[in-house]
């Protein structure tokens, strides 16, 4: 059986790209719904709702509530209803855009997405992360953008820590994909193309991952952060879309929404966390070589990989071992591993990896 979602219909990314917007959003309506937070309509605002105004359409800008919950959706479904808005406008990062996503499929209007950051796929995902109080509740499959609009300009100005954690998630595509497909017996022609594209992805990232780094700290654009833009948002969408549930996730996601019953946690970039994850995983799997990269490499790009870094220093905390607990509940993607996890194992190699880290970084 194969079991895929495509995301974006279309993928634009280019060097000022926002002041076309006018131009590609015209098609799909003349009432849209942009959602974003203060600080993305800071940005994009200014330049998007003047090409908008010439291009005829009357614009809705609506501020996001912070996160993809059940009340937030209803809410924005029932805005878009009382002023008869026809097109959705996701904007910004993850949670916003995936909020957008769930809103249009609900009402059967078109998505488009304008990231303003390559800290997630969500921008050319059909998959969306529903949470209540901070709490990952579930992924659902929401809907796919007609239109993906990523100005490259935006992005590498964007700031460094954004990038980083976006590398930190398209790289868990290989991590935790390659465990669960050498356990397929039979894989698809969809999962073998999930599997060669997460390599490209991976060695896209190993290799001008540093690169891009620096030139984000420049702030100017460069072939590596258009590169590490599109391993970020497009090919690792593409790669969670082919691979479907049998190769999208092991124990760097788990873990990452695992622990988010933990307020602290939530002061964290979700690709900072699966970051974490990924060593975690590595641990467990006695994988020395992989470490040998991955370590230095997360330690360059800044990654907080420490259990202090990351403020996870109270594993007295009964919220900390509710999350571990939540983590390996049966049914859990830890699981996709060829050997048992459990509480404990985990929390050993959670220690491990913060020791590890920690040496790295001394």
């Amino acid at each position: 059986m194969i079991d895929i979602f495509l995301g974006a219909k279309q993928y634009i990314q280019r060097e000022g790209l926002l002041g076309e917007a006018g131009n590609y959003l015209k098609p799909f309506g003349r009432r849209p719904m942009v959602l974003g937070d203060e600080l993305v309509f800071s940005i994009i605002r200014p330049v998007l709702e003047d090409r908008l105004k010439s291009a005829g359409l009357s614009s809705s800008f609506v501020l996001f509530g912070e996160e993809c919950s059940l009340s937030e959706i209803a809410r924005l479904v029932d805005i878009v209803k009382k002023e008869g808005l026809d097109f959705i406008v996701g904007t910004g990062g993850g949670k916003a855009i995936d909020t957008s996503r769930i809103v249009a499929e609900q009402l059967k209007l078109p998505l488009l997405t304008i990231p303003t950051s390559a800290a997630t796929c969500s921008a050319a995902s059909a998959a969306a992360v529903v949470y209540e109080k901070g709490i990952r509740q579930a992924t659902v499959s929401g809907k796919g953008a007609e239109l993906a609009l990523v100005d490259s300009t935006i992005l590498s100005q964007a700031p460094l820590r954004l990038l980083a954690s976006g590398m930190g998630d398209a790289l868990a595509k290989w991590y935790e994909g390659k465990p669960c497909y050498d356990r397929m017996k039979e894989p698809d022609s969809a999962t073998q193309g999930a599997l060669s594209l997460s390599v490209q992805t991976r060695e896209s990232i190993l290799s001008l991952g540093l690169k891009a780094k620096e030139d984000v700290e420049a702030r100017r654009n460069s072939y590596a952060v258009e590169k590490i833009v599109e391993a970020n948002i497009l090919l690792t969408a593409i790669i969670g879309g082919l691979g479907g549930a049998k190769f999208r996730v092991a124990v760097a996601h788990a873990l990452c929404y695992g622990l988010t019953v933990l307020p602290r946690v939530h002061q964290n970039l979700h690709g900072e966390m699966v970051s974490f994850g990924i060593i975690v995983q590595l641990c467990l799997e006695k994988n020395e070589k992989e470490l040998q990269v991955l370590l230095p490499f997360f330690s360059q790009l800044g990654l907080p990989i420490t259990l202090k870094a990351l403020g996870l220093t109270n594993v007295e905390d009964p919220l900390f071992w509710e999350g571990l607990k939540r983590t390996c509940v049966k049914g859990s993607s830890v699981h996709n591993l060829p050997f048992p996890v459990d509480e404990q194992k985990l929390y050993h190699a959670m220690l491990e990896a913060d020791e590890r880290a920690r040496s790295i970084r001394e």
